[in-house]
């Protein structure tokens, strides 16, 4: 029996994890010792207390400059986190009830109807694409419910400033009591019906 069978206990491993385990201990057996320990590193220097360094403490001026400007970070990093929180988001999703389409010659919009809540108010989301912007500050357009194909109700005035526009509205009224929607063009001051731009 060898060094090698007397370190490691074979009766458990294959024949190649013992090949590759023998031919490890072969080599580390022609390597040798590791060389012994230098005397300088066996003995460390001591240093003295005059070798030692001393480093002195910041002076009072950069403790204040660091203050003020751990202070500022901590200003910057609340009001990112203020500005992030506040940013404009979108609205939140609309529960709709109903669908309504409307079309124009240029134009088209959707309704979203919501339900009416405990005052009886009823909840509307219009979204409109393709309307031109209006040029007069004072001109608007206007969202009706139309009885025989005439505007009789009003149900919110808006503007447009993009391509598509979405503006949420309120009517006080059961809709079913009427028979379609128009959106019209209001010149300035101007708050009888105006022309009609989108139709149901």
């Amino acid at each position: 029996m060898n060094e090698f069978d007397e370190i490691i206990d074979t009766d458990d491993l294959a024949p190649e994890e013992q090949a590759r385990l023998r031919r490890v201990h072969d080599l580390l057996v022609q390597a040798g010792p590791p060389p012994d320990l230098p005397p300088a590193l066996e003995h460390p220097h001591e240093p003295t207390d005059a070798e030692i360094k001393q480093f002195p403490l910041l002076p009072r001026r950069r403790w204040a400059v660091i203050g003020v400007v751990a202070a500022a970070l901590a200003v910057i990093a609340f009001g990112g986190g203020y500005l992030v929180g506040h940013a404009k988001t979108k609205p939140t999703a609309f529960a709709t009830h109903r669908l309504v389409s409307m079309h124009g010659s240029t134009a088209l919009a959707v309704i979203r109807i919501g339900g009416h809540d405990k005052a009886g108010n009823l909840p509307m989301e219009l979204e409109v694409t393709g309307l031109p912007k209006q040029h007069d500050p004072a001109a608007y357009y206007e969202l009706w419910l139309t009885r025989n194909g005439k505007a009789v109700a009003p149900c919110g005035s808006f503007r447009v400033n993009e391509r598509t526009t979405t503006v949420r509205l309120s009517v006080p009224y059961k809709v079913t009591n009427f028979d379609g929607w128009v959106v019209t063009q209001q010149p300035p001051h101007e708050h009888d019906p105006g022309a009609v731009v989108l139709t149901t």
